[in-house]
């Protein structure tokens, strides 16, 4: 508070005015208990400027908003509430966590030739959020993710095809293979609403045969590559 200065007195007609407030709020100071945290500092009698350590918590209103940029040494991790960043509110060139998997055949999956079958894709190299389960890809957060997939078959057919399938029904085709071993990669960009679409890989061969368990050749992959 300020220092009261009784050189003025007022009557009960008195007219207040700003000469004669000044007349009593003289030499405004303030004390160490006015001030919240420690980024406040008095730079002259009743002035207040933002030290160089910056503005915490304290002195942010809660609705207050920050245009300006934020360094590490400004705002800890303590002062984020979890989730509160979301993905729109990255920067450019800023990776977001959005899940991502990768799952291989351990397995050989047994197809009939001309039929499209799904395949057995038993062990997970990662599943980040836990959205990969029975061969399929289930994620919870809605967004565009590139999905990769690839079917190998040591014995060779006439011809073998990777194929992604969206909720049970065909999405995207992959390469032809052909020779005496075959190796067929299908990849797109597919968006998922986070809900109840989901992803799995199937294949197509001209004969009856199976695909082989490799896990650098009969795998799916993806991850969220932006968010809707």
């Amino acid at each position: 508070m300020g220092v009261v200065n009784t050189t003025y007195t007022f009557s009960g007609t008195d007219t207040i005015t700003s000469s004669k407030l000044n007349n009593i709020i003289d030499d405004t100071t303030f004390t160490s208990d006015a001030i919240q945290g420690n980024t406040l500092q008095v730079v002259s009698p009743g002035k207040l400027a933002v030290n160089a350590g910056g503005i915490t918590s304290n002195e942010m209103g809660a609705n207050s908003v920050v245009t300006s940029a934020i360094t590490d040494s400004n705002v800890i991790t303590s002062k984020l509430a979890s989730g509160a960043v979301t993905q729109a509110k990255l920067g450019t060139n800023v990776a977001g966590n959005g899940p991502a998997f990768r799952a291989w055949a351990s397995s050989q999956t047994p197809i009939t030739g001309t039929v499209f079958t799904k395949v057995t894709l038993a062990t997970e190299s990662f599943d980040t959020n836990n959205n990969f389960s029975s061969s399929r890809f289930t994620p919870t957060v809605a967004g565009y993710y590139q999905i990769n997939g690839s079917v190998y078959n040591a014995a060779g057919t006439t011809f073998l095809r990777a194929l992604l399938y969206k909720n049970g029904a065909l999405n995207s085709s992959g390469t032809i293979s052909a020779g005496t071993a075959y190796v067929s990669q299908s990849s797109d960009i597919i968006y998922l609403n986070g809900t109840t679409d989901y992803i799995e890989l199937y294949a197509y061969s001209a004969s009856t045969t199976n695909i082989d368990t490799s896990q650098d050749a009969t795998f799916m992959s993806g991850f969220l590559a932006r968010s809707a």
